[in-house]
C-alpha cells in the first residue's frame, strides 16, 4: 500500500496514519494504523502538527456487472430457470411414456406450463435473455426441445396467431426432435464431429419423430413439424428434399426456432454462437433457405431486445447498441465512448459478443 503526506486539512475520516506521529518535543501523538477522524485531526492542531503521513487509498477498479450476470441475480430469472428445470424434466418423462404406450396427457399438461413460463415473464428481460443464460444443460435434446417450444410461442405471439394456434405450435416445438431418441445415444452426444455414416444415421430422426407421433391423436401440424423442420425452402434439407410450398407453415416457424436454438447453445464440443453471428449465417441464407417473412420477423425482433445492450466489438473495444438499421439487422449504431460507428457502413468490425 502505497504513503503520502497530506495536510491535515485534507485528512477525511477513515484515513489511516501511515507512521507514529511525535511532537516536536517527541512526545506520542498518534501511533500507526491509526484511523483518523474529526477529533484526531482537532488533537494534531493542538499539537502544532499541520502535516502527516497516511496510507494512500487505493482505487478498486470499477467492475460493471454484465448483462448475464445481472439477469442470473434476478428473481425473474430465478422463476423462470425453476420452470424451465420442472419442465425438462417433466418432458424427459413424457417422452418415456409416449415410446411406451402412446399416452399424451404429460405433452398437453407441458405444453401449458411452457405458456404459463412466457406469462409469468414480467419483460424485466427479453426471453432471448433468459435463454441465454440456460446453456449449462448436459441433457441436450430435452433442453433443446423447450428452448424451441419457448421461441415459438413466443414467435406465435408476434405473428398474433389464435390461442389455439399458439398452443399447437408450441407443442410442434416441443415435440420436434422426439425421433432422436431412437437415435443411439453415443452418436447424440458425441462430443466432435459425426461420421458420414454418423450423420446419416441422425437424419432419420425426422421420419422416426413421425412415426411415433403418427400414431397419437394430435393436430397434423404437430407430426409434420417432427418432420419436417429440418427440410429447407430450397429443397435441400431432409429427409425428403421438398421446397417451400410443399413444407407445412407451422414447421418453418419451429425450423428457424430449432436452427436458431442450436446454433446459440454450448456444446460439449463448442462453445454457443454469439446471436449477432447466428443471425448473420440465417440472414445470409435467408431467402434460399427459410422463409423470408418470418426470418425478417424473428431477426428484427431478436434484434430490438438487445437495444441498450452493452457489446464488444471485433476490435476489442466496448460499446452500446443505439439503434437498429433495418437494412442489415446484425449491423446496428452503436457508441463507443463518444463516437458512434455505423456497422453498417463500417465493414471492418462487427460485434463479437454481448457484455
Amino acid at each position: 500500500m502505497q504513503i503520502c503526506e497530506i495536510r491535515i486539512s485534507e485528512i477525511k475520516d477513515g484515513m489511516i496514519a501511515a507512521k507514529d506521529i511525535y511532537t516536536d518535543a517527541n512526545e506520542l501523538v498518534i501511533t500507526v494504523n491509526t484511523v483518523l477522524n474529526s477529533k484526531i485531526v482537532q488533537r494534531l492542531k493542538q499539537y502544532g502538527i499541520y502535516r502527516i503521513s497516511v496510507f494512500k487509498e487505493e482505487k478498486k477498479e470499477h467492475v460493471e456487472t454484465s448483462r448475464e450476470e445481472k439477469i442470473k441475480k434476478s428473481l425473474e430469472f430465478a422463476q423462470f430457470k425453476r420452470s424451465f428445470d420442472n419442465t425438462v424434466i417433466g418432458l424427459r418423462g413424457t417422452f418415456s411414456r409416449i415410446l411406451e404406450n402412446s399416452d399424451t396427457d404429460g405433452v398437453a399438461q407441458l405444453t401449458e406450463q411452457v405458456d404459463k413460463i412466457m406469462q409469468k415473464s414480467d419483460g424485466s428481460y427479453s426471453m432471448f435473455d433468459m435463454l441465454n443464460c440456460m446453456r449449462e444443460y448436459d441433457d441436450v435434446t430435452f433442453a433443446h426441445s423447450i428452448s424451441v417450444s419457448i421461441l415459438c410461442n413466443l414467435i406465435a405471439g408476434w405473428l398474433r396467431l389464435t390461442e389455439s394456434d399458439i398452443y399447437i405450435l408450441t407443442m410442434s416445438g416441443m415435440l420436434h426432435d422426439i425421433g432422436k431418441l431412437q437415435i443411439p445415444n453415443e452418436i447424440i452426444s458425441k462430443p466432435g464431429k459425426l461420421t458420414s455414416n454418423e450423420f446419416q444415421i441422425v437424419q432419420q430422426h425426422p421420419k422416426l419423430g413421425y412415426q411415433i407421433l403418427s400414431k397419437l391423436d394430435l393436430s397434423e401440424h404437430v407430426k409434420y413439424a417432427a418432420l419436417m423442420h429440418h427440410e429447407r425452402c430450397d429443397g435441400k434439407g431432409y429427409p425428403m428434399q421438398i421446397g417451400e410450398n410443399k413444407i407445412d407453415y407451422f414447421s418453418k416457424i419451429v425450423m428457424l426456432a430449432d436452427v436458431y436454438d442450436a446454433m446459440t447453445a454450448d456444446r460439449s464440443y463448442r462453445k454457443g454462437m454469439c446471436p449477432f453471428d447466428a443471425l448473420d449465417i440465417m440472414l445470409d441464407d435467408g431467402f434460399e433457405k427459410y422463409d423470408p417473412g418470418l426470418l425478417m420477423l424473428f431477426a428484427e425482433k431478436t434484434m430490438q431486445s438487445y437495444i441498450r445492450a452493452k457489446i464488444l466489438l471485433s476490435d476489442d473495444r466496448e460499446g452500446e447498441i443505439i439503434a437498429l438499421n433495418r437494412n442489415a439487422w446484425t449491423r446496428p449504431l452503436v457508441l463507443v465512448k463518444n463516437e458512434f460507428i455505423d456497422l453498417s457502413k463500417d465493414k471492418s468490425r462487427k460485434i463479437a459478443k454481448i457484455l
